[in-house]
């Protein structure tokens, strides 16, 4: 179920002039371990439609229509890696690191996905695995400079006067911490 927050007033709040429109639809991203134990390699995959049911709005909500065409929903994540009992050391991303076989990947110190719309499915579409990482523990999360350990969060690529959709996706992936942890052997 969708949530959607608007204003109805006028203020000086930086995502009002922006045009920015909220949502929330729980769980749009997936991730684990490849079904092949021995490839070592984890998966992120988003599947957001492009119709969404939006409570209390008595339509279906378009995002592609709702944002001007916008193709894409970007969201971002990154990767540490244990180094000792209680340090953690980032990970830099590179094209080795990443595979990205829908939607588009950009690496470095984090990872920006973009799931980007198919229109014979009607979904913006994204699935990449991490790669070709050393032995050790390692924990991913979402949303760099983001604060939240509960919810990923995309931004639709909007251009000129459209609405930037801002997709909040409340997810049960992440401990408590908001970390999805894993080991490669």
């Amino acid at each position: 179920m969708a949530t959607l927050l608007m204003a109805a007033d006028c203020s000086n709040k930086d995502s009002e002039f922006y045009n920015d429109v909220y949502i929330s639809v729980p769980n749009l991203v997936q991730v684990g371990p490849s079904l092949i134990p021995e490839s070592q390699t984890i998966f992120i995959t988003a599947s957001i439609p492009r119709i969404l049911t939006v409570t209390n709005i008595s339509r279906p909500l378009d995002i592609f229509e709702t944002t001007g065409g916008a193709t894409k929903l970007s969201f971002t994540y990154e990767l540490e890696k244990a180094n000792g009992d209680e340090t953690w050391d980032y990970v830099e991303f590179e094209s080795s690191n990443v595979a990205t076989s829908k939607g588009e990947s950009q690496v470095g110190s984090f990872a920006i996905g973009s799931s980007v719309y198919n229109p014979a499915t009607n979904i913006y579409e994204y699935e990449a695995g991490i790669q070709n990482l050393s032995p050790g523990n390692y924990r991913l999360s979402f949303g760099y400079n983001s604060f939240s350990t509960t919810l990923i969060e995309f931004r639709s690529e909007s251009y000129g006067n459209n609405l930037f959709l801002n997709l909040d996706s409340p997810t049960t992936i992440l401990d408590v911490n908001g970390y999805y942890n894993f080991t490669v052997n």
